[in-house]
């Protein structure tokens, strides 16, 4: 669409919009551009695509503001961008504050019309490209001005007005008005073509039909045409609208269709011909939410239905009314011998009526079975740190797996939870199916972080290259397996030291290399092999502690031998100055490399025996190697020579005694830099060693033969275990997204966890799969696998439909009755009432009819119960 470049911006914006609407009306869609997937979500929750008029009224508002601050506002370049770039030459213009606001108030007015002319458009035609294409203006507009609204008021002189940017906030506020309303009417279509369309089907509702449905092979097609659809729009939702708007519709439709299908199914009188078929839909039911239900959740707290009173409104309902069809499953699915005899106990003798306020949800327990150990009734968990530690794991896997963007401080807190279990399955792994040494990356020349820095931006809106993955780099190697698998050990092994208790990398890192690493696999820490670029990835993953310090040494050293500095001088230099940079390095370094000098075998030989020396100085050969390589690239040979006749140097750096007693001071400082406070008498271990804390360390792995104590210190450093409240791992997560090397290594590892759900889902034995022969590599997958059509048309998750009425069900009806369910009399009798055993034209057997009779007996004293 072309439109008008030049001239006043509220003589373009007029014509923008005439054209916008001109397409609309000619080809009956909106003409939209896709934003960077970096920016999508987050605290704003942007959204995926907008409207080109939208993003073109932004451009224009950027160049209005540029014009009259003189300075950009950040909207649409990044701090590096700003600090570097020169701006000068772009200014053809002049503008003050008071005319920013002014013409974007009086646009963005324009274009809120407009928005509201298409709406209408699509609300009319029931079109939901359209209402979504619409969404995602208000949102980016929305959030544009709040920008500018931030801007304004906080960082520059803000604009005149009634109040500090009023125009602004009162156009933020219409604009956010907009999205809401919208997001109201997208809920309202998708309910009413679910209520109207999907969940009626006269020939499976005929429930008192004398006729078995399909010879009951098996269930109604509602379910399975419900679910198919909730699927189908859960992707499109996924893919169209704000994250955070996505979840609030998908809840709200779940939420709505799960209250008719609730009061369908528990009210219902089935003829005897169809009551299994009405057990069967229920079951469905129950297995389709299950799965449904992650997807809104915010933790796997919530997900099981612990702690209801602090979950959302949406939560609350969906267990409510799950727990109601759960209850009329048990008491019209349970043979009527069965009912007897528990009935037989007496009201007061009854565990079904007991309280379950507090425990997980008996419908999810019965719906995830394979979550939960054998003791199905789960009485003893009151809260989410009383499930076993597999359980735990697989139900916070499976929640933030479910959302529709990566969420890192969850993310953080999965990898870390429990002493930091799944990291260590997944290591414990990957560490047997690495390459050969001599297919690792050259560090030197294929840096892990400098690929991300040097990356090109993408063609979506508001890129600043945060939609680059190192990953993707690996699509046309030779090995993308085993270079995926370097890049997922190097990611974990960094967020491990850097985020992790030194427990956790002990039990995660140390451990495994000590048992299932390759033979050979301390070769790396000789120092013979300070020179060698080809590292391990584990190994890599430590040094990036060190290179971030070695830019000012490396500098130092070279303009001290450009002096005339003998190679002792230099090699002393170097010392003091590492001495001198130790304090900036996080102290995770001295945590591992302690932890590392305890298992290193007697035949590989470090710098000064020193697993630190050894990483600090061949972090150093390395920044030296990458800057002979630029200085050779600018033709400054002198300075390349010097760079290498440096890095040769620290080779033999230990050799002779020449700076024993600067490296033993460097080692001391070190050691004494770290406090270990260690309590022999401690009770229960619920947390340890942060990486992030202010407590230090000393002699770590050295107390006792196990070469580290257990005992938790008594101090802030416990409270980083990001099991104890949500804000820990916030915080570690936050602190990490501040490194180039950190964002990377989240989202390789979000990636992995999306590829190989399934295996991990059988290493934490919460999955039913038996691993397939025919599979490559387990645990290996570099590409996402999803279900297809028909795969998700006839299966929840990885069971098939109707295992009810298959035979592989069995619901033990006996346990689930004797179990606290927190139901009432009157609840249990209106279920009871409705079995169709219990009706008058009912033809029963006499036992059967004595039966009947006993519970009607039984039950008329409910009146009577708890007084």
């Amino acid at each position: 669409m072309e439109v008008m470049e030049e001239g006043n911006l509220m003589d373009r914006v007029p014509i923008l919009l005439q054209r916008d609407l001109e397409f609309y009306q000619t080809h009956q869609r909106v003409l939209q551009e896709r934003l960077c997937t970096g920016v999508v979500g987050g605290k704003l929750d942007f959204p995926r695509y907008a409207s080109f008029a939208a993003i073109k009224m932004i451009l224009w508002w950027e160049d209005e503001y540029f014009a009259s601050y003189r300075k950009h506002s950040g909207l649409l370049h990044t701090e590096k961008e700003l600090s570097e770039g020169d701006f000068s030459s772009v200014v053809v213009k002049t503008s003050d504050p008071d005319k920013f606001v002014g013409i974007v108030t009086k646009s963005a007015d324009l274009l809120l019309e407009h928005l509201h002319v298409l709406s209408q458009e699509s609300l009319d035609h029931a079109d939901l490209s359209v209402l979504t294409a619409t969404i995602g203006a208000a949102a980016l507009v929305r959030n544009c001005l709040n920008v500018y609204l931030q801007a304004c008021t906080t960082k520059i002189c803000p604009p005149k007005g009634d109040e500090k940017g009023g125009a602004l906030k009162i156009s933020l506020k219409q604009y956010s008005q907009l999205s809401e309303a919208l997001a109201e009417r997208l809920l309202d279509l998708h309910c009413r073509l679910l209520l109207l369309y999907i969940v009626q089907d006269a020939d499976a509702l005929h429930w008192e039909d004398t006729e078995p449905f399909f010879e009951s092979e098996r269930g109604s097609y509602t379910i399975q045409m419900w679910w198919l659809y909730m699927c189908g729009t859960k992707d499109d939702l996924w893919n169209s609208v704000p994250p955070k708007m996505a979840q609030r519709i998908f809840g709200g439709m779940l939420n709505e269709t799960l209250s008719v299908l609730t009061v369908r199914y528990s009210q219902i009188v089935t003829s005897n011909a169809r009551a299994q078929l009405h057990l069967c839909d229920i079951c469905n039911l129950l297995f389709c939410i299950a799965e449904l239900l992650p997807h809104v959740s915010e933790s796997g707290e919530a997900y099981v239905g612990l702690q209801l009173n602090n979950q959302s409104v949406i939560i609350r309902d969906i267990h409510a009314k799950c727990r109601e069809l759960f209850y009329c499953l048990l008491l019209r699915g349970a043979p009527l011998g069965v009912l007897s005899k528990v009935f037989r106990k007496g009201l007061e003798n009854m565990e079904m009526f007991s309280s379950r306020h507090g425990l997980p949800s008996a419908w999810i327990i019965f719906a995830l079975s394979r979550m939960f150990p054998k003791d199905q009734s789960c009485q003893w968990v009151t809260e989410f740190a009383d499930l076993n530690t597999n359980s735990a794991i697989a139900l916070e896997l499976k929640v933030l797996l479910a959302f529709p963007e990566a969420d890192w401080s969850f993310l953080v807190k999965v990898l870390l939870m429990r002493d930091a279990h799944l990291t260590g399955i997944i290591l414990r792994h990957l560490l047997q199916h690495l390459p050969s040494s001599e297919n690792f990356k050259n560090v030197a020349r294929n840096s892990f972080v400098e690929a991300a820095t040097e990356s090109k931006k993408c063609e979506g809106f508001l890129c600043r290259g945060e939609c680059f993955k190192v990953s993707d780099l690996l699509a046309e190697d030779v090995d993308p397996v085993g270079q995926s698998n370097c890049q997922i050990v190097l990611s974990l092994t960094y967020l491990l030291v850097a985020l992790g208790k030194a427990v956790d990398i002990k039990s995660c890192l140390v451990k495994n290399l000590e048992e299932v690493g390759l033979p050979g696999w301390s070769d790396c820490l000789d120092k013979r092999q300070v020179w060698n670029q080809k590292r391990p990835p584990w190994l890599e993953a430590i040094m990036h502690f060190v290179y971030p310090v070695l830019n000012t040494t490396v500098d130092m050293l070279i303009n001290a031998v450009e002096a005339g500095a003998s190679m002792y001088q230099a090699m002393s230099l170097a010392l003091t100055c590492v001495s001198e940079m130790w304090d900036c390095i996080p102290e995770g370094l001295y945590k591992v490399t302690s932890l590392l000098q305890d298992i290193t075998p007697v035949s590989t030989r470090p710098l000064s025996d020193s697993v630190l020396m050894q990483v600090m100085f061949a972090g150093l050969y390395t920044e030296l190697i990458k800057t002979a390589e630029k200085f050779e690239k600018s033709n400054e040979q002198d300075k390349a020579s010097i760079c290498y006749t440096i890095s040769e140097a620290i080779c033999s750096i230990d050799e002779d005694d020449k700076h024993t007693d600067q490296i033993d001071l460097f080692l001391k400082q070190a050691k004494d830099s770290i406090i270990l406070e260690t309590f022999a008498d401690s009770g229960r271990r619920v947390g340890g060693m942060s990486a992030v804390s202010t407590v230090k360390i000393d002699e770590i792995g050295t107390a006792d033969s196990d070469r580290m104590s257990h005992s938790p210190p008594a101090n802030y450093a416990m409270e980083m275990d990001v099991g104890i409240t949500d804000f820990v791992a916030e915080v570690l997560a936050s602190d990490v997204l501040t490194t180039d090397i950190g964002k990377q290594a989240l989202k390789v590892c979000y990636n992995y966890l999306k590829n190989n759900k399934e295996w991990l889902m059988e290493q934490l034995a919460t999955s039913e799969n038996d691993p397939s022969p025919f599979q490559g590599a387990q645990g290996q997958n570099i590409k996402e696998t999803k279900p297809t059509l028909l795969k998700t048309m006839f299966y929840i998750d990885q069971h098939p439909f109707d295992q009810l009425l298959t035979g592989s069900l069995k619901i033990d009806y006996v346990t689930w009755l004797q179990t606290p369910i927190s139901l009432n009399p009157e609840r249990a009798w209106l279920h009871l009432s409705r079995r169709c055993d219990f009706q008058e034209d009912a033809k029963l057997t006499m036992p059967e009819v004595a039966m009947v009779a006993s519970i009607t007996k039984i039950m008329k004293k409910r009146k009577n119960y708890g007084k």
